[in-house]
């Protein structure tokens, strides 16, 4: 069996530093404090829209569950306050993943990767971002890693909001439905997000490259 190439390697060893970033507040902190923290507003439909969004805005950097947090928001405050709180908060999030990946990620990205190779790695992602992104936004650490690290290769964080808008939407409007129906149902819709958003992003084929 032939040994994993030093770029395969560097590779292998950025994508675990990203993941355990992002695992490390759940290892440390642990997510229990949320839903005591929903719950304090659950009668008053703004406030609990506000707190939630803000959960969603640093799920990055939180141990934050995105799914809990739509789910019960879309319990108490209706579906419409799911899916509007569950974009503008997921979003929020992408926003600050994209910042996170750009401003600390992408100054530690050249101790793994020559220029040369970040540049390749940068051109790959772009051809298949949309697609990428969109397909990850459903599932837990990558949906935030993904971002990160697209970011951390030079991706403007502008386009990496843009093309996340319409999966966050959708994400919020599927668990803000499923939200409705019992704990066995969310969980079945859970996924079979993960497993439509994989079967999407293999059977979708990569664009040509121009010229």
């Amino acid at each position: 069996m032939p040994l994993p190439s030093r770029q395969t390697v560097r590779a292998g060893l950025f994508l675990l530093f990203v993941l355990t970033l992002v695992c490390l507040p759940f290892a440390v902190f642990g997510e229990e404090f949320v839903l005591p923290l929903l719950k304090t507003r659950e009668q008053q439909v703004g406030a609990l829209t506000v707190i939630a969004v803000a959960l969603l805005a640093v799920d990055s950097v939180a141990p934050v569950p995105a799914t809990l947090v739509i789910m019960y928001l879309a319990a108490k405050a209706g579906w419409l306050a799911g899916v509007i709180g569950g974009t503008i908060g997921m979003s929020a999030g992408v926003l600050a993943a994209a910042w996170l990946g750009r401003v600390a990620v992408g100054r530690i990205a050249p101790r793994f990767f020559p220029d040369a190779e970040i540049a390749r790695l940068r051109g790959s992602l772009q051809r298949r971002l949309g697609l990428t992104l969109a397909c990850l936004r459903s599932v837990p650490v990558l949906a935030e890693a993904s971002v990160i690290i697209a970011a951390a290769m030079g991706i403007p964080v502008r386009r990496i909001v843009l093309v996340t808008l319409v999966p966050n939407f959708l994400v919020a409007l599927v668990y803000s439905l499923a939200a409705d129906d019992s704990f066995s149902t969310a969980v079945i819709t859970f996924l079979a997000t993960m497993v439509v958003s994989y079967a999407v992003w293999r059977l979708v084929p990569e664009p040509r490259r121009e010229g």
